[in-house]
């Protein structure tokens, strides 16, 4: 006989009425990270509303992966509809097949190479704009730098100066107001705030873009050419419309994950000085103060294995789908219709998946072997399967690029006194602050270097 979904656990720590509302607003990591212990399906209320909470790897796949065609997107999707449109990252079904399919060519790995150059002078422009013992506000600096990127990818002619300025001037404002949408839609519709004013001016400067690049008609190896080139299967291009919402999207969905990623990297190379000497080694090695090309990444494996475990560590904090009808997942008969959650947060940091999980070990990824009894789904700071992100490697490649230029020309160290600890945001992990000072480095001349390994001895040259 099937159980009931009267039989799947209740996590603890419910408040009456309110449920486990007071929990998941007052340290919601923590919370996440203890469910665990109480069961792998879990029963959460908030307020009048029940969702589910999957703790356990094998779940998660099932609902991301073997059993995709039972979800669809949460609901909190839904809010980037109402604010933006229809955009990749809110359809569902044959919208987001057809999205999809037309977007990935951006994003493909041939592709990315040709945005390493807008990388690297976006990190540059962070970098030069510091002085020798200047105190740094690291989150302002990496969220700034994550914008500069997706609207330097998004418009590499002169035909999008202006729609990248615009946007650069007001991405942070379009992200609060995105949240805002996700959240509470009916106080969107009626709140009148300035990031909301800020929009009109710079949808139009989109649109302007959008039409010069189509009157242009000349393949400028950016986002905005390939989603004009794009066709589905039938044929038929992207309106202006669909291009102008698709590019309000990405930025939204660009600035907050690197930016999380690469204040987490420089907080721990701050604390690890094994961990920043190997990346300082290997970044003197290949690059020798210069700035990164895409040809270079490939012979940075320290550095893409210190981005991929700040990743681990420091994931996306929640996740959820919602059943298009009754499924049964870990045992358990679960309703159409509900929301259930899971933390990639929770899941990257648990004991059981991961050996030492607390520690920063870009060496777990030195190989398959190292992580063979991973299972696959205690990995998902990406999310998994049909509606994974179409802009992993994209993140993970801005975020060496932003990790090499800096950490070539830069320390950053912490302001004494400064406690730094890991809040939720939106979906993202952040530090609740994170200041350090600014010290200029030098870069060490290798002798003899074996390619693609340390240097065991070395000595100072200036970085000028």
């Amino acid at each position: 006989m099937s159980a009931t979904p009267s039989s799947i656990p209740e996590a603890p720590g419910a408040w009456p009425v309110l449920g486990h509302l007071p929990a998941l607003i007052h340290d919601p990591l923590g919370f996440l990270s203890s469910a665990a212990d109480h069961g792998d399906l879990l029963q959460l209320r908030l307020g009048p509303r029940t969702f589910y909470l999957a703790t356990h790897p094998e779940l998660v796949r099932t609902m991301l992966v073997s059993n995709a065609t039972d979800f669809s997107r949460s609901k909190g999707a839904a809010g980037a509809s109402r604010f933006i449109g229809p955009i990749l990252v809110a359809v569902t079904g044959e919208a987001h097949r057809r999205q999809r399919r037309m977007m990935q060519p951006g994003f493909q790995r041939e592709q990315l190479k040709h945005y390493v150059v807008g990388m690297t002078a976006a990190a540059r422009e962070a970098a030069d704009s510091w002085r020798p013992g200047q105190v740094v506000d690291v989150q302002k600096t990496a969220s700034d730098l994550s914008l500069a990127v997706i609207t330097k990818a998004l418009f590499q002619s002169d035909l999008g100066a202006a729609a990248e300025a615009e946007l650069r001037g007001t991405g942070h404002d379009i992200l609060k107001v995105a949240r805002l949408s996700a959240i509470a839609p009916k106080l969107y519709a009626v709140l009148p705030t300035a990031a909301k004013r800020n929009m009109g001016r710079t949808s139009a400067a989109i649109r302007e873009a959008v039409t010069a690049y189509r009157a242009d008609g000349r393949d400028h190896d950016d986002l905005l050419s390939m989603m004009l080139r794009a066709e589905d299967a039938e044929g038929r291009t992207m309106t202006d419309q669909e291009v102008h919402d698709e590019i309000m999207g990405l930025a939204v969905a660009g600035i907050g994950g690197p930016a999380a990623l690469t204040c987490w990297i420089f907080h721990e190379l701050a604390h690890n000085t094994v961990v920043e000497q190997r990346l300082h080694a290997e970044l003197d090695t290949v690059l020798a103060g210069r700035l990164p090309t895409g040809a270079d990444l490939v012979l940075l494996p320290y550095t893409q294995r210190l981005v991929k475990e700040a990743l681990r560590k420091y994931p996306g904090w929640v996740g959820s789908r919602r059943t298009v009808r009754p499924v049964r997942l870990g045992g358990h008969e679960v309703p159409a219709d509900v929301e259930i959650m899971y933390s990639s947060y929770a899941l990257q940091r648990d004991a059981r998946w991961y050996r030492d999980p607390e520690r920063l070990d870009p060496d777990r990824w030195e190989s398959k072997e190292s992580t063979r009894d991973v299972p696959k789904g205690a990995w998902v700071p990406f999310a998994l399967g049909t509606y994974k992100c179409i802009g992993d490697n994209f993140a993970l490649m801005e975020t060496a690029v932003a990790v090499a230029v800096i950490a070539s020309r830069w320390r950053l160290r912490p302001v004494p006194g400064d406690v730094v600890r890991p809040v939720a945001k939106a979906t993202h992990v952040f530090p609740n602050r994170l200041r350090m000072t600014a010290e200029l480095r030098t870069f060490a001349t290798p002798r003899d270097p074996v390619p693609g390994t340390a240097p065991d001895s070395a000595t100072a040259a200036s970085c000028d």
